[in-house]
């Protein structure tokens, strides 16, 4: 990694050859955006590592506690699924668990969310509220994504599309516009129809449209507005931003 893309704290010290430090102490340097930046105190510059150090601990926190969230939901399916009638609430009893909850941990097992992307949508809640937003479309119909800053626009460009295969039916494609490295806008979408889960080597189900999408499309997934529109409308949409480096493999 560059010096330039180290955050501050990490860059090795030293000075440019514009006298500029760039020293973890954080008393004088340019940011990312080449911004000098004002030169903070002995106190400040303490207190900027503790926070530092505090908000990493606690994003740590929050993804092991996601984890163990989603960990949880998977047993309790593979419970749900071992009980005989009558063995669930004593179970759930014996869990020390409310039905309630196990109904949302199951959920989201079952939802094939990645523990990044439930963080990234805002933690566990917000993930369950994704998940009953997120609806797969009728086979006449396309699911579009879209910036609700931009407004519910179908046929505007940096929009998703998720659509069932005319062939493959419960198999479904994805496509993006994407602004790539030159700057020009382009198309990504998926090389093959793909069923909406697979499973890891762990057992536990993936949301391989949601995998797909939230690799390449640019908007963040917590940002995410869903509209329904007519099945050829992506076809309409995404046809020319199509290049030959379009169709991608999804690869786990």
């Amino acid at each position: 990694m560059s010096d330039e893309a180290k955050s501050p704290a990490a860059r090795a010290s030293g000075t440019g050859s514009s006298g500029v430090v760039t020293g973890a102490n954080l008393d004088g340097y340019q940011n990312t955006a080449g911004v000098r930046l004002p030169q903070l105190s002995n106190s400040l510059a303490d207190l900027a590592e503790r926070v530092r150090e505090l908000s990493a601990a606690a994003d740590m926190a929050e993804r092991s506690s996601i984890i163990k969230a989603m960990d949880a939901g998977q047993m309790l399916v593979n419970a749900k699924a071992a009980c005989q009638h009558g063995d669930w609430l004593p179970f759930l009893d014996r869990a020390g668990i409310n039905e309630r909850r196990a109904r949302r941990l199951i959920q989201l097992a079952r939802s094939g969310l990645e523990s990044d992307t439930v963080s990234d949508l805002g933690g566990f809640g917000a993930a369950l509220a994704f998940t009953s937003k997120w609806q797969l479309p009728s086979f006449n119909k396309a699911l579009f994504i879209y910036d609700p800053e931009d407004g519910e626009t179908p046929v505007g460009r940096g929009v998703a599309y998720v659509w069932e295969d005319h062939q493959h039916r419960g198999y479904y494609h994805a496509g993006m516009i994407i602004t790539g490295n030159d700057g020009e806008e382009e198309c990504i979408a998926s090389r093959r129809p793909m069923l909406p889960f697979t499973d890891d080597t762990g057992g536990r189900p993936i949301n391989i449209l949601v995998y797909f999408l939230t690799r390449r499309f640019t908007l963040p997934i917590a940002d995410w507005q869903f509209g329904s529109v007519d099945r050829q409308i992506p076809a309409i949409v995404l046809a020319p931003f199509i290049t030959p480096n379009t169709f991608s493999e999804v690869a786990l």
